[in-house]
């Protein structure tokens, strides 16, 4: 439910004397679509250089003044607008979200999501067959791998900095394998944290195509390669130091991950580290369970994926002597750890 509650209202919630389902679904569905219309009619943009009356929001964004004046009203029962003297002014989760000029922007996030609401219209044949009729990458466009390359980015904005204080790298110089590395953010904030380090980045082509362009801004086109392919069935290179395999075990059975898994173990170094990112059931919260469950019903619409647990991954790594579970601060988030494989190649079945 978007809107927020009073005490009397909370309570009344919990002694089932609202209609909550109608409040998370039809509430939810339209409030969903005003916040996504909002951000694509540069509504909270517009708010970014002041206060502004309905009439004004209208003539800003050629919205129709009534539904100016609705959306930003439905805004500021959700909490995003603040409203005093007749005029609208972006409130905290505004101005930390959905601002271009905050270093916390998720719109690109947000736009991506609206993505996966036209693969929605199959979510009943996922369900029934455990999986929808063709991967969702198999029908994307340029422009939709685009969207969903600085949607990703946006995510991982939000997660550098803590993953970057949470792992640790084998030596100076060290080789990073990013496998489903997308935008190439990780593979860059390796580099420059790192001296002398230098990443591969292996994902589809479509999905490169943002990271080509972040590599050359960066200036790291001699430190980072972006490998295009499925990585699935494509070679990873040996001789790693570390391998990231993050937000791509949830698009995968279990069988699929395993095998995964053992390849990575094969292309690092003695004393190599494999650290696994992912949205999972940790039990810590009901968000931190409700997160993760929604990815997995939805990665099991996209691409016949689910959400897993840190122990499930911790069973595909029963060949890595050492294992560290690491919760970040977003509901859900985990990143594992795992090194000091106890043979060589293979060693994993």
């Amino acid at each position: 439910m978007p809107a927020k509650s009073t005490i009397m209202e909370s309570l009344l919630r919990q002694l089932h004397l609202l209609p909550t389902p109608v409040m998370d679904t039809f509430g939810g569905i339209i409030f969903e679509r005003a916040l996504m219309a909002g951000l694509k009619k540069g509504v909270f943009e517009a708010l970014a250089r002041g206060p502004l009356t309905a009439e004004e929001i209208s003539g800003e964004t050629h919205l129709h003044p009534e539904a100016a004046r609705l959306m930003a009203d439905a805004y500021v029962a959700g909490g995003y607008l603040k409203r005093r003297h007749g005029k609208y002014s972006a409130g905290a989760e505004t101005r930390k979200w959905l601002l271009r000029s905050s270093p916390s922007y998720i719109g690109n996030l947000m736009l991506y999501f609206e993505t996966l609401h036209r693969r929605l219209g199959g979510f009943e044949h996922s369900i029934t067959h455990g999986k929808p009729p063709e991967p969702y990458y198999k029908s994307f466009s340029e422009e939709d791998w685009e969207i969903y390359s600085r949607g990703m980015a946006d995510l991982a904005r939000l997660l550098l900095g803590e993953v970057f204080r949470r792992i640790s790298v084998p030596k100076p110089g060290s080789c990073l394998l990013d496998i489903g590395g997308s935008h190439g953010l990780y593979a860059l904030e390796f580099c420059r944290r790192f001296p002398g380090g230098t990443a591969v980045v292996m994902d589809f082509e479509g999905a490169l195509g943002y990271a080509e362009a972040l590599v050359r801004e960066a200036g790291f086109g001699d430190r980072v390669r972006l490998v295009a392919g499925d990585f699935l069935s494509r070679s990873f290179p040996e001789g790693m130091d570390v391998v990231f395999m993050f937000n791509i075990i949830h698009g995968f059975d279990e069988m699929t991950n395993r095998e995964l898994i053992r390849r990575a173990s094969d292309s690092l170094r003695p004393g190599g580290k494999l650290y696994i990112l992912d949205e999972m059931r940790n039990g810590r919260s009901a968000l931190s369970e409700f997160i993760p469950l929604m990815v997995g019903l939805n990665l099991l619409n996209e691409i016949g994926g689910r959400v897993y647990s840190p122990d499930e991954v911790r069973d595909w790594c029963k060949d890595a002597r050492k294992f560290k579970v690491m919760h970040l601060k977003y509901p859900g988030v985990s990143i594992l750890e795992a090194s000091d494989w106890r043979a060589g190649p293979s060693a994993t079945g």
